[in-house]
């Protein structure tokens, strides 16, 4: 009996090491919600949280294919309420649905990919997002602010069009309205949750400013870029899996491009929507 016990207690503490030869992945644990706690409620990340993220992995429909995976940093830290942040330098990963250059069933150069999944701490929490604004290399350096002494910046032009003033909470302007400030991270604005534009106040009157990094509060579409649609942001089906198309040979948004992302899910309720979803348009 107790060579049994033995036996069991040696499986038990191989077998995660077995488990990640055979996947090549590390075993990290995965979000669950609360016991008790409807998953909706549940959310870890609330549906309408804008993420500014840079890539860490070049979006090339001539260099990657499908299944390749893609990186981006996370580069504000973001509210999530209830006391909990999202912090700057955390990682959010997804992978490549299909790459296509002219001349295989289509006249334009495209790439498709999704955002699956973002470290929360230790946990991995399953997310789905869709695209507001991308920005090349060149775009983030124009907006980057250049510091003319520690304590305030030159006004700038915000990837998007606003021009704001960089000094520590100084005032983030659209027309003659505030919406938000500016911190040593980049932009906090008030934005309305639903639909994402813009809303009056200071930041003092919302509980859940939105992080904007170096883009403006309006910025939508493609930015820094030649030749470059969103032809689909994610918002429809499949939800989440957004295409960027070229009339050039290849889509090229290069390492170090940022993005601009809109939380629509996350949790395992996120999955298993984009998993019917998936079925039900045959993907």
């Amino acid at each position: 009996m107790r060579n049994n016990l033995r036996m069991l207690g040696l499986t038990l503490c191989v077998l995660p090491m077995y488990l990640q030869a055979a996947t090549g992945q590390d075993l990290k644990p995965v979000y669950q919600p609360a016991q008790g706690q409807s998953t909706r409620s549940a959310e870890p990340i609330p549906a309408g949280t804008i993420l500014p993220v840079r890539l860490n992995t070049a979006l090339r429909s001539d260099k990657i294919g499908s299944g390749t995976t893609i990186i981006a940093t996370v580069m504000q830290d973001v509210a999530l309420g209830k006391g909990e942040t999202l912090r700057k330098g955390s990682k959010i990963t997804g992978h490549v649905v299909e790459a296509i250059t002219p001349g295989k069933g289509s006249d334009e150069s495209k790439i498709s990919f999704q955002f699956d999944q973002l470290q929360l701490r230790s946990q991995t929490i399953p997310l789905s997002t869709t695209l507001r604004a991308v920005a090349s290399t060149s775009a983030v350096l124009a907006a980057t602010p250049e510091l003319t002494s520690p304590d305030y910046a030159d006004n700038q032009i915000q990837i998007g069009g606003d021009q704001i003033s960089y000094g520590e909470d100084g005032p983030v302007m659209v027309g003659s309205q505030i919406v938000g400030k500016y911190t040593s991270q980049g932009v906090l604005a008030n934005v309305n949750q639903d639909s994402g534009t813009p809303s009056g106040g200071t930041i003092e009157d919302n509980a859940r400013p939105q992080a904007f990094w170096l883009f403006s509060v309006n910025a939508r579409g493609a930015y820094g870029f030649r030749d470059l649609t969103i032809l689909q942001s994610g918002r429809t089906e499949p939800i989440g899996e957004v295409t960027l198309a070229s009339n050039r040979k290849a889509v090229k948004v290069e390492k170090g491009s940022a993005m601009l992302l809109r939380v629509e899910g996350s949790g395992p309720e996120s999955v298993q929507a984009r998993t019917i979803a998936s079925r039900e348009t045959g993907q």
